[in-house]
């Protein structure tokens, strides 16, 4: 599985029944309408549930659904065990392209920051993640896109283009010094570090203009700037007022799946604006 240059066909929502789950199955309402996606519901259930407890899980689910889908068909799914390994397992089974859950949730999203289960979510889901923020008030009307110069950031660019038709499009792009701390710890000045980000600017200034170009839809501005990455990208939504942020993963190997990327943990944790986390293709 990967990113399609495509709007999703199949939407997998995970919900907890928790008013920030509502709010996930609100935005996969209308992503289904816009889109006209196939949806499928996902409740997990704590392995020693008893069968009681879970009958009754099943009827609020229904309810759940009835509230916040607005009459918008759905395929219910129920499974056991553990919540971040069962929904990336229920997206790859039902053949989703697109996987949604709330910012918070009643268990097992509630953790002090953003919740290790969304987190390591994203870590095994084989497709893009929508953590959904705020509540869904039409189509997404802004959008920051943060790219990088790698083909992970093309894919995650034009994925969410494509997801998002009707939105403003901006492009981001923090330039960094590597080593900016060992440079001044050697004796390099503020201005001989500042004329590097420049230069480094200045380089990847056509790298991203090109791949601006090739989106499948016009974009509001590209911001190239230079600072921490995922400081800077928080700071940008927050100015431009986003209702989502696109981020990339990069590339999967055993080290990438035990450490999130920083920047797309970041920006999950610190931004009000939704998160969109796009996977590296596979091969």
């Amino acid at each position: 599985m990967g990113v399609a240059d495509t709007p999703p066909r199949h939407i997998l929502v995970a919900t907890d029944l928790s008013p920030w789950a509502g709010m996930a199955v609100t935005r996969v309402a209308q992503l289904s309408r816009e889109h006209g996606s196939v949806l499928t519901a996902l409740l997990v259930l704590p392995a020693e549930i008893g069968e009681e407890n879970a009958d009754r899980a099943i009827n609020s689910l229904e309810a759940h659904l009835a509230d916040h889908l607005d009459g918008a068909p759905v395929d219910i799914t129920i499974r056991r065990g553990t919540a971040a390994r069962e929904i990336a397992s229920a997206a790859v089974d039902c053949g989703a392209d697109l996987v949604v859950v709330g910012a918070h949730g009643a268990h097992w999203l509630a953790d002090a920051f953003l919740g290790s289960t969304t987190e390591n979510l994203v870590r095994m889901s084989p497709v893009a993640v929508l953590l959904v923020k705020k509540p869904a008030e039409g189509a997404y009307r802004k959008v920051v896109l943060a790219v990088d110069t790698s083909a992970t950031s093309a894919d995650a660019a034009r994925f969410a283009s494509g997801l998002t038709p009707v939105a403003e499009h901006s492009v981001f792009h923090a330039c960094t010094v590597v080593g900016e701390n060992l440079l001044r710890m050697n004796g390099v000045g503020e201005e001989e570090i500042e004329e590097l980000r420049r230069t480094s600017t200045e380089v990847v200034r056509e790298h991203i203009a090109r791949l601006a170009d090739a989106l499948p839809t016009p974009l509001k501005e590209v911001v190239i700037t230079s600072g921490h990455p995922a400081t800077r990208l928080v700071e940008v939504c927050h100015a431009y007022a986003a209702d989502l942020v696109v981020v990339g993963t990069g590339a999967r190997s055993p080290v990438s799946y035990a450490l999130l990327g920083s920047v797309a943990q970041q920006v999950m944790r610190q931004s009000q604006s939704d998160v969109l986390v796009v996977p590296a293709v596979d091969g």
